[in-house]
């Protein structure tokens, strides 16, 4: 996003979250004053979401997040460590990916199939289906 303004975050959180998902019952986030200011609340309100600011200072009061963003540094700096990468950008979307498609330790599921409610189709379950048909 080029501008970051309160109505900025509100029409990308309309575009990339809501249009996709609909409306969520809560929307947890730290103090940033882009979600607490009257725009993003007023926004929040339209549709009918709950908006809960975690703690100021405690990042441990919304561990999940913290969680994701540590993992995708982890995930992020692995990659382009070693060896060096100059284009790291160009496979954040394979990162995305992969992160989406493994299981989670507390819930036991992919973040992709507790979105969708089903397994991503992975190269080798394609490959093993192609193989199966085949044999039919």
């Amino acid at each position: 996003m080029s501008d970051t303004g309160a109505l900025d975050v509100a029409k990308a959180f309309e575009e990339y979250v809501f249009r996709r998902f609909g409306a969520p019952s809560l929307i947890r986030h730290d103090r940033d004053p882009r979600f607490m200011s009257e725009v993003f609340q007023a926004f929040a309100e339209l549709m009918q979401s709950r908006s809960r600011a975690t703690l100021s200072y405690r990042p441990h009061a919304n561990g999940q997040q913290e969680r994701s963003v540590k993992t995708m540094v982890q995930t992020v700096r692995a990659y382009v460590e070693d060896p060096p990468q100059a284009d790291w950008d160009d496979i954040a979307e394979k990162l995305v990916h992969a992160i989406n498609n493994s299981r989670d330790s507390t819930r036991r599921e992919t973040p992709f199939y507790l979105v969708h409610g089903w397994d991503a189709r992975q190269p080798r379950v394609a490959h093993d289906n192609q193989i199966r048909n085949t044999a039919l």
